[in-house]
Order: structure tokens, then C-alpha cells, then sequence
């Protein structure tokens, strides 16, 4: 890869990261549904903006209409509000490990719905080594227990099945859609799904939103969903879908980091070395990277 497709990684790896700090100073001041409406509201509104300014012809039907919308379901509400009701008990650190399981299960999912994907040994070998890294980060000791303190952790883990199921959903039903049209489909249909809960439930709440607190969560949506995405789309265009893997194993340094200077949220050592472990799972899973140093 060229430098400036490893520059382009590390600003995705480090805005998708930085989700998890936002939830974290959001959560101080709004409710979880809150967080993720206004999230996926906003980012479709600019989405949308987007490709009028830059007049992208859309060719609608029912088809695409229905394959957006469970996109949506999948890869947004779903993940979305799991995530931000998990992070009610679990730190941002924690829960930007527990996502790396989402690589994982989508290798392991993947072969089983999608003719074309075969389940090699370093793919096999990688998710193994990573989900059992995903134990050691949850705490083995109390794996199959769930109770209240530690509930987030399976809501975060649920959210990861969803992000897996988006992937095969998108391989299967969206793969000749233009990626710009994918995303502001997905993310308008999120909104759509979301806007009749937030005003018969939520509506005092938004009715009565600060504007300190829109402004923040004007800045996820655009830092997190607008820029990433758009990001995102120059990745596949010039480095591949591939070394998009590699944005996985940037998510919880940068979550890490952004919560331990800011938040003063520490990760334990299990939690650390669970990443280690997830990291390491994910550089089997690749493959490249054992490959170039058996041929040195």
C-alpha cells in the first residue's frame, strides 16, 4: 500500500475508535436512544446533502429499498443502541475490544451464507486465537454468567453478530450498489426506523435537547459516520476491502487512548491482554503478513 492509503487507515481506525469516547461524554447528558438517533439522523441529512451536491442519479425500487433497509437494521439500529446501552456498564476501552470480535464472526458466518468464501486454516486458526482472546477480555472466570454489572459486555458482543450478519447482508444484496449510495441508504433508513420511537418515547428529551448537546452529537455524526465513511469509500477504491482489516486492530488503541486522557478510564490487565491476543488473531486471520515473513 501506498502512504497515503496507510494514512487514510490510521484516520478511520482512529475516528471509528474515537465512537466509543463520544458515547461515553454523551451518555453524561443523553439517553442511549438519544445518542444513536440524533447520531444516524444527522449523518443522513449530510449524506443525503451530499449527493445532491454532487448530483448523483439513484435508481430506487423495492428491492433496493427493502435490502437498505435491513442493511440499516443490521449495521446501525441494531449495533448501534446495543452498543450504547452496553456502554451504560462497560467502558469505552472495553467495549472498543469486545467489537474486534466482529472481524471473527464474520469470517466464521461468512463461508456458510456466501458460496464464494472458504474457511482456510489462517482463518480458522485467527477467529480461534481471537474469540478466545474476546474470553480473557470478558473474564473467563464468569464467562456464562449475566448480571447486571457485567450485562453490556453481551449487549456489545450481540452488537458484534449484528455487524457480522450486516457484512454478509451487504455481500449478498448490495455488492453492485455505489458504496455512497449504500451508506446514505442505510443511514436515512436508520433514521426512518428510529423517528417514530424518538418522538412518541423520546420526544421531551429532544424537545428540551441543549444545544451544548447537539452540537456534540452533530460532531459524532460527522467525525464518526460523514468522515468516516467518506474515508471509508477512498480505502476501497484505492486499497481494497482487505486492508480494511487492519482498522480493526487501530479501533481500541485509539478508543483506549481518548478515554485514559480524557475520561481517566484504565483498562485491566486482562482486558489488555485479551487485545493482544484479538490482535494477534487477527494477523493469523490476514495472512499476509505470516506469508511476507516465511518468505524473508
Amino acid at each position: 500500500m501506498k502512504s497515503k492509503d496507510w494514512l487514510m487507515i490510521v484516520c478511520l481506525g482512529s475516528l471509528w475508535g474515537s465512537s466509543f469516547f463520544f458515547i461515553e461524554l454523551l451518555l453524561e447528558i443523553l439517553s442511549p436512544f438519544l445518542i444513536v438517533y440524533l447520531r444516524v439522523a444527522l449523518a443522513a441529512i449530510l449524506l443525503l446533502f451530499i449527493l445532491l451536491i454532487k448530483q448523483v442519479k439513484v435508481a430506487l425500487n423495492v428491492s433496493l429499498i427493502f435490502n437498505l433497509f435491513i442493511m440499516a437494521m443490521l449495521n446501525n439500529v441494531l449495533p448501534f443502541l446495543l452498543i450504547a446501552y452496553g456502554q451504560q456498564s462497560v467502558t469505552g476501552g472495553l467495549a472498543s475490544i469486545l467489537n474486534a470480535n466482529t472481524s471473527l464472526l464474520t469470517i466464521l458466518i461468512a463461508p456458510f451464507l456466501i458460496p464464494s468464501e472458504k474457511l482456510s486454516f489462517n482463518r480458522v486458526s485467527g477467529a480461534i486465537i481471537g474469540i478466545f482472546g474476546v474470553i480473557i477480555a470478558v473474564g473467563y472466570e464468569n464467562i456464562f454468567q449475566i448480571y447486571e454489572n457485567n450485562l453490556g459486555k453481551y449487549l456489545i458482543l450481540l452488537a458484534t453478530l449484528s455487524y457480522a450478519l450486516a457484512s454478509v447482508w451487504a455481500k449478498l444484496r448490495l455488492d453492485g450498489v455505489p458504496a455512497l449510495i449504500s451508506a446514505t441508504g442505510m443511514l436515512t433508513g436508520s433514521a426512518i426506523i428510529l423517528t417514530p420511537f424518538a418522538f412518541f418515547y423520546n420526544f421531551d428529551e429532544l424537545a428540551n435537547l441543549s444545544l451544548s448537546a447537539f452540537s456534540m452529537s452533530a460532531l459524532f455524526a460527522i467525525l464518526c459516520s460523514v468522515l468516516a465513511y467518506i474515508i471509508y469509500f477512498k480505502i476501497l477504491e484505492s486499497a481494497g476491502a482487505s486492508n480494511l482489516l487492519v482498522c480493526t486492530v487501530i479501533i481500541p488503541p485509539s478508543a483506549i487512548l481518548l478515554n485514559l486522557l480524557f475520561l481517566n478510564q484504565a483498562v485491566s490487565q486482562s482486558e489488555m491482554i485479551g487485545l493482544l491476543i484479538i490482535v494477534a488473531g487477527l494477523i493469523v486471520l490476514d495472512g499476509r503478513y505470516i506469508k511476507s515473513s516465511e518468505q524473508l
